[in-house]
């Protein structure tokens, strides 16, 4: 049995037991509140970064940061597989939420990253079916023609990127499962070949959509069943974090060399979340997108706990003994799966990213 080193910052970060309670009472007071504004916790506040102006600046999702200046992907509403004729905006921002230069992309957006290694932004788009990826330069302000991929091996597209070890990587989302509800394609696959003079992309399987993990809070060892793989990010530790969202789970990957060592975090309360990010200095701001709002908030905070995770939620349906949870961003503990609300009643958030603005600290 393979185990994944455990986050440092997990040992600093609230009890599970305190963080459970919280979330509870949290789901217990959700029937009566009635604005319909996002309210932040005490010691967090709120602002608009920026708001999409209509047409094809509507629908932000996933966001991006290089060099202090912010990415947004607005999807437009277009059909995940392109199959409407989609067409996405990636916008660039500075930091005052000024517009600085946009890409028109064909297709769904839903994966945007930087590539560490080139300094370029990786656009993914139609994240159901028919992938394409668009890279940008920001320093000649200039983007590729769409890469194209070879039929996938799981049925259906890409959605979100992580870079490690010189790699990039891509989640395989929209996986067709067989008559048992098995996906039995790649949850995760990695670039093998981009070829920048027919514009195609070539890539291997890394993470299997079936297979065997052990459990983080209680290291017993499950069969999973990946049937939604979804965002992608690396820990301060280096591994990769998937989000298995419609399982209510993350999948942690440590694909360095050999067979590659998995564990899984169930998310308590039957919790779902789209990205997750990791505060990388004390100094800094969370940004999330509200796709249906049609805004990018800017969380803020005297001080952050380096390396403390935060998580995105779709928030909870009500059963016929609770309430529901609205939509929220949460700090997120990685030992028990508990989600701490840092603002709430959000309408539909999804992309997230930490701006730091003091490495120093």
């Amino acid at each position: 049995m393979h185990y994944i080193r455990p986050f440092a910052a997990a040992r600093r970060i609230i009890h599970c037991s305190t963080l459970a309670l919280v979330v509870l009472s949290f789901a217990s007071g959700a029937s009566a509140q009635t604005s319909a504004k996002p309210v932040a916790t005490p010691g967090f506040s709120l602002a608009v970064f920026a708001t999409g102006s209509g047409g094809l600046m509507s629908a932000p999702d996933s966001l991006a940061v290089l060099d202090g200046h912010v990415w947004v992907g607005y999807a437009n509403n277009g059909a995940p597989d392109g199959s409407n004729g989609a067409m996405s905006l990636i916008v660039e921002y500075a930091q005052d939420g000024s517009v600085l230069k946009t890409y028109q992309v064909t297709g769904h957006n839903d994966g945007l990253k930087v590539n560490p290694y080139t300094r370029e932004i990786w656009a993914m788009q139609n994240e159901d079916a028919n992938p394409n990826l668009v890279i940008i330069n920001p320093a000649t302000g200039q983007a590729s023609k769409p890469y194209s991929f070879a039929r996938t091996l799981h049925g259906g597209g890409y959605d979100d990127i992580v870079f490690k070890d010189g790699q990039a990587y891509f989640s395989a989302s929209n996986p067709t499962l067989n008559a048992s509800g098995k996906n039995m394609g790649p949850a995760i696959v990695r670039v093998v070949h981009l070829d920048a003079n027919s514009y195609t992309i070539d890539v291997t399987p890394v993470l299997r959509g079936s297979l065997d993990a052990s459990n983080i809070p209680f290291g017993t060892v499950s069969t999973l069943n990946l049937t939604d793989p979804d965002s992608m990010t690396l820990t301060p530790a280096g591994d990769v974090l998937l989000d298995d969202q419609g399982d209510g789970q993350l999948v942690l990957l440590n694909a360095s060399g050999g067979e590659p060592r998995v564990q899984f975090l169930p998310l308590l309360g039957n919790v779902q979340v789209d990205d997750t990010v990791f505060a990388t200095a004390r100094r800094g701001y969370l940004l999330v997108s509200d796709t249906k709002a049609n805004v990018v908030y800017k969380i803020s905070a005297n001080v952050w706990q380096r390396d403390a995770a935060f998580s995105a939620s779709t928030g909870v349906a009500a059963t016929s003994s609770t309430p529901a949870v609205p939509a929220y961003v949460g700090q997120l503990d990685l030992r028990s799966g508990a989600l701490l609300p840092l603002v709430t009643n959000l309408g539909s958030p999804h992309g997230m990213v930490f701006v730091p603005t003091d490495d120093q600290q």
